[in-house]
């Protein structure tokens, strides 16, 4: 779909990437992936092909040696492309929904696993779910108990355990913050099975997740030394764990060799099957929005640079208040520019950035490092359209995956092809 562009030369000494860890710009780098922006029409999201396969090679070794199963949690960014990408180097896909868990099954080759866990399981898609997954972590005690009998036999139950140890200050992050909707905490889970022994029949694994973006995995140690201190009689019964995500795998990660630890004491005393499922660590560094400067205007002092972008297409920069990177940013640079999005919203401000060379209008802004939870959550506020989907080749040929059209809007809201309002 869509025109190529081809560059001559070798490319790859101008485009380096830190394939173990976070993008790092170079002025080579920077005029490279310019080059590349200014051949496409933005919006756009162009994802890294080869970046993620890089990644994927990353991640599976981490896996290997530490001797447990990389899973792939689809949430993080679900492109068809992506996927078949990630798919030859994992044990499987992890998801969240009927809808995830159909993409799972579809993208998979034969022998791979399908694991789903949510906190809001509907009883009239269990059966569906059941027929696409492997493994099933209920949310809770009482959805545990009010739906184990409606899983299909093949399908090896688990219970999601909230092991009450939190790394994260700030708790919109944190699935062990006070009042948490994510799992079954620890105590819960400890007194009830003591109580009554019995319920644990039937179950064949446990979930823990509670860390994010997390660079140090002696956080990941201390959560399994908890969790066998709690839990250790009900371990000796069980088949697997799955250790969740959170995690970097980057350069800056420290302690790897927690992580190998404690994989080998869940495998050594218990005879646990283990999992891992990162998300992020895969993709984050391979996704780029590249944007159009539109309009520069100059407010109380201050420049500003009105984007054909939004804070509606990297939600969780305005979500959770982080300032994204963006190529060519420089500190103490001689222009300064307040980015703004281009829609009404007063805050749909991406940050104040400097640079050596000032900007245009139809200059070519690029923010880097919006591969995870970014695509999957933008929206269409103010009618703006949805980035165009690019992927950018080993051959360093960038190609169109998907245009989002007038049509869709229309439909999206239930309007006919031809809008025709009040006529």
């Amino acid at each position: 779909m869509g025109s190529d562009l081809s560059f001559g030369g070798n490319f790859e000494d101008k485009f380096d990437r830190n394939f173990d860890g976070n993008y790092e710009q170079d002025s080579t780098l920077s005029d490279a992936f310019v080059q590349i922006a200014e051949s496409i029409n933005t919006p756009a999201f162009i994802y890294e092909e080869e970046y993620i396969s890089h990644r994927c090679q990353h991640l599976r070794h981490i896996a290997d040696e530490a001797g447990c199963k990389l899973l792939y949690t689809l949430k993080a960014l679900t492109l068809p492309g992506v996927l078949k990408i990630i798919a030859p180097y994992v044990h499987g896909f992890s998801a969240s929904s009927l809808f995830e868990s159909i993409i799972a099954r579809d993208g998979l080759p034969a022998g791979g696993s399908v694991h789903l866990t949510s906190p809001g399981l509907r009883p009239d898609e269990i059966e569906r779910i059941s027929g696409l997954c492997d493994y099933l972590s209920f949310n809770s005690i009482s959805q545990w108990l009010r739906h184990k009998s409606d899983v299909a036999e093949k399908v090896k139950v688990g219970l999601r355990v909230n092991p009450q140890m939190s790394f994260l200050e700030d708790s919109r992050y944190d699935p062990c913050r006070p009042h948490s909707k994510l799992g079954a905490s620890i105590g819960q889970v400890r007194e009830a099975l003591e109580r009554e022994p019995h319920l644990q029949h039937g179950l064949s694994g446990i979930l823990i997740h509670n860390n994010c973006n997390a660079p140090d995995f002696r956080e990941l140690l201390l959560t399994v030394q908890k969790v066998e201190t709690e839990l250790g009689f009900l371990l000796h019964s069980l088949e697997w764990i799955n250790l969740g995500g959170g995690y970097l795998f980057d350069r800056e990660s420290s302690n790897i060799e927690a992580l190998y630890e404690a994989v080998w004491s869940l495998k050594s005393k218990y005879g646990l099957e283990v999992f891992i499922e990162p998300g992020s660590a895969f993709v984050r560094e391979a996704g780029f929005l590249v944007s159009t400067v539109l309009d520069l205007i100059e407010t109380d002092g201050k420049e500003i640079a009105i984007l054909d972008t939004s804070v509606n297409h990297v939600p969780e920069a305005f979500e959770y208040q982080w300032r994204p990177e963006v190529l060519r940013d420089v500190e103490d640079g001689e222009f300064s520019y307040v980015l703004a999005g281009s829609t009404c919203l007063a805050g749909d401000v991406f940050g104040e950035y400097s640079f050596t060379q000032p900007l245009e209008i139809n200059s070519k802004v690029i923010i880097t490092g919006v591969g995870a939870y970014n695509l999957v959550k933008a929206h269409t506020f103010n009618g703006l359209t949805l980035p165009s989907i690019y992927s950018l080749k080993a051959r360093r040929d960038v190609e169109l995956v998907k245009e989002f059209t007038s049509e869709e809007h229309f439909q999206r809201w239930g309007f006919e092809n031809n809008v025709s309002v009040g006529n």
